[in-house]
């Protein structure tokens, strides 16, 4: 019987190679940049006429809809990292940094996320139009663009509308190296999208729905 058991035990130490194996689970980024706090060059309106702003759900072109981290090493060619991706969709990660980067510019009465279901003098929309690491270029760049109009609800009329692009080398030629790299591209384009959205409102001189 002991015989049998240690045979039994050494076939299937064999084996085990040949079982299927648990998948590992992918590690998985935030897209989280410091802010740099109220650092913008557009002069703010008097606090009774700041308008109120609504952030929409951010939407985000194919390629870049999803939590995989994509990555372009040829042209046209776009793929995605098998054992890394993002920890949410990264247009869901967009909406809470575009609410704050407009909040510490001062521009405005209040600063909302679309799905509060409160109405504003004025809606900012986002696009995500490329979020990638590129191999094409050594060291790889992080490549983000977004495009941005400024809409008031209330007249149905688009204020103004601009893309911003920006990229940052990365440190190492990973996945990690991108997310870092992506972090800091996004770190600097957000308050340039919260001075975009302080000039063109201050320009639309939109009064604020509060006053009589």
């Amino acid at each position: 019987l002991s015989l049998t058991l240690i045979s039994l035990g050494a076939l299937l130490t064999g084996c085990s190679g040949l079982l299927p194996q648990s998948p590992e689970a992918p590690r998985t980024y935030l897209l989280a940049p410091e802010l740099p706090g109220r650092s913008g060059s557009v002069p703010l309106a008097p606090p009774s006429m700041r308008p109120s702003l609504r952030v929409s759900a951010p939407r985000a072109e194919p390629g870049y809809d999803s939590r995989r981290m994509a990555y372009l090493e040829q042209d046209y060619r776009l793929d995605s990292f098998a054992a890394h991706e993002w920890v949410a969709a990264p247009a869901t990660m967009l909406a809470p940094l575009l609410v704050r980067a407009l909040r510490d510019s001062g521009a405005f009465a209040t600063v909302s996320e679309d799905d509060q279901g409160i109405d504003t003098d004025l809606r900012l929309d986002t696009v995500i139009e490329a979020l990638y690491q590129d191999f094409r270029a050594r060291p790889s760049q992080a490549r983000v663009q977004l495009r941005v109009r400024l809409v008031d609800p209330a007249e149905r009329r688009v204020l103004a509308t601009q893309v911003f692009s920006d990229s940052e080398p990365a440190r190492t030629e990973d996945p990690y190296g991108g997310v870092i790299a992506s972090n800091q591209a996004l770190g600097r384009l957000l308050p340039r999208i919260a001075d975009f959205a302080a000039a063109n409102a201050r320009q639309a001189a939109i009064k604020p729905a509060s006053l009589p």
